[in-house]
């Protein structure tokens, strides 16, 4: 008899689809849809790592440093310099600072075509990262966004999903072990000025698997 419900440990039952939409059921046979658009993340061995072997459209990617620029945005630069020259713009809401434009120029990242954007708010800044999702305009969304829930991540990766679009979040760190609709979900801690350890906590379509050093140094240019 085909499997309908689920239960928790509580003794109460949900209909599963409402347990999937929440996050709670991962699929290891869910596979990203190959017709999405997927960049090299200018890493091979993050390739290697990545469920399509780089970057793709329409999937979440929630990042997790031990701290503020520890590396993570470095692993972001290869790509952000591709997609800084669809004549598209990247935005950044909430940043916890103001990127550095020489060293983003230096990398290869288009700075006439990032967008900063400082939201009042909590509702604010999850408005702004949806709404840059399914604009139209952007090639990506990053957004700091410590105070985001379950539900806000469901509704960011829904609207990811639909724009085939490019989306990073940096949520707090205290969520990392809860349940999540975001597809790929990373943890970064810096070793040195050229090393970093990356793990991931989930990523659909394959086990979270081991962590693994990357050399920061290594990356190339993706486009």
């Amino acid at each position: 008899m085909p499997a309908t419900q689920s239960h928790s440990s509580s003794g109460l039952s949900y209909p599963l689809d409402q347990a999937m939409n929440k996050g709670l059921v991962w699929q290891a046979a869910q596979q990203p849809c190959s017709s999405a658009s997927v960049i090299s993340s200018g890493y091979q061995q993050l390739n290697r790592e990545l469920p399509q072997g780089g970057w793709q459209a329409g999937q979440v990617c929630e990042i997790y440093p031990h701290r503020y620029g520890c590396g993570d945005m470095h692993i972001l630069l290869p790509v952000l310099a591709t997609l800084s020259h669809q004549q598209q713009w990247i935005m950044m809401v909430a940043p916890p600072a103001i990127p550095y434009a020489p060293a983003l120029t230096m990398a290869g990242i288009d700075t006439r075509r990032l967008l900063m954007v400082h939201p009042k708010d909590r509702k604010e800044a999850l408005w702004c990262v949806e709404e840059g999702l399914r604009s139209g305009h952007c090639s990506a969304v990053m957004g700091w966004l410590p105070e985001s829930d379950p539900n806000s991540i469901r509704r960011i990766q829904l609207a990811c999903e639909a724009s085939k679009n490019f989306c990073w979040l940096w949520p707090d760190a205290r969520h990392q072990n809860s349940a999540s609709a975001a597809p790929l979900r990373l943890q970064v801690t810096r070793i040195s000025a050229e090393q970093a350890n990356l793990r991931f906590i989930k990523r659909r379509g394959r086990w979270p698997g081991n962590a693994f050093s990357l050399s920061l140094n290594s990356a190339t240019r993706t486009g």
